[in-house]
């Protein structure tokens, strides 16, 4: 029996194993057990129902709890409470997750068998958000390239042709571009940082770049009204070289280090945003 205090790193501490899921008593005594609980990708503690009362605090990553007679989707910060003959289990969704159990009293060997009729009901399939994402950048990239080759046709195109050339280029980034920056704070990033919740704000930085973007819109808009003498021309082909660094910067990270995580979410929430940025009203389902 263990009744020290104990104070450390959940992810320093857990201890995870190849087969079955990972586990380390972190404390033992008379009246409960603490458990830190660490499963690879896939892996579960089976559904059982011991006569056991149970807390579980879901530290890091995501995945599925049954708690009763439901099974819901948790991750890091997410609490349960479960009363004693209600069944239970966890299983890891997406990525590792890490948990903290309490038990009250402290389970015999008896008390972890799983219960012969439980299973994990499938996962429903839902729908890539990434990949809806993606075809909407595929489209801005090629608007975007446009900015640059302007960049170098400025100086030399006639004064009218190319304030012409300015405004066409305006109205796609004040109609298209920023919109979708718009949108992205909504509803995307707002999704990502429920996974990223743990490390507050990780998509700080992406807004930055949406105003940044922003300004230099305003700017050559500005330059678009006039007549485009030589400097206005020299200051337009600066903007559109600056914007069209900054956004393929911006959506080449946003793909590789933000859409990925939107896998990690939960079926209901990727059928809602998919439903929400595809311009559908989502279905009104509940996990199961």
């Amino acid at each position: 029996m263990t009744a020290t205090a104990l104070i450390g790193a959940a992810e320093e501490l857990a201890v995870f194993a190849a087969g079955g899921f990972g586990r380390r008593v972190l404390f033992d005594g008379n009246r409960m057990r603490a458990v830190l609980v660490a499963l690879e990708p896939g892996q579960e503690i089976p559904i059982h129902a011991p006569d056991l009362d149970l807390v579980v605090s879901v530290l890091t990553g995501t995945g599925r709890l049954a708690a009763g007679g439901e099974t819901r989707w948790v991750r890091a910060g997410d609490v349960a409470v479960i009363p004693a003959g209600a069944a239970r289990g966890l299983r890891a969704e997406g990525g590792r997750l890490l948990a903290l159990n309490v038990v009250s009293p402290p389970p015999s060997e008896s008390d972890h068998a799983p219960q012969p009729e439980a299973a994990w009901p499938p996962l429903e399939p839902a729908p890539d958000v990434g990949s809806l994402i993606r075809e909407e950048h595929r489209h801005l990239h090629a608007e975007v390239e446009e900015l640059g080759e302007l960049a170098e046709l400025i100086s030399r195109l006639d004064p009218e042709d190319g304030r012409a050339r300015l405004q066409k280029a305006v109205r796609f980034l004040r109609e298209g571009l920023l919109p979708h920056a718009q949108e992205e704070e909504r509803s995307v990033y707002p999704a990502v940082e429920r996974v990223l919740s743990v490390w507050g704000s990780a998509t700080a930085t992406m807004v930055a770049d949406h105003r940044h973007i922003a300004r230099l819109v305003e700017s050559l808009a500005e330059v678009a009204d006039r007549f485009l003498e030589e400097p206005d021309r020299e200051q337009a082909r600066r903007l559109l070289h600056a914007l069209q660094t900054l956004v393929e910067v911006h959506l080449d990270e946003e793909e590789t280090v933000y859409l990925p995580l939107l896998a990690r979410l939960s079926p209901d929430e990727r059928r809602a945003l998919h439903a929400h940025l595809a311009g559908e009203e989502p279905a009104k389902k509940k996990e199961g």
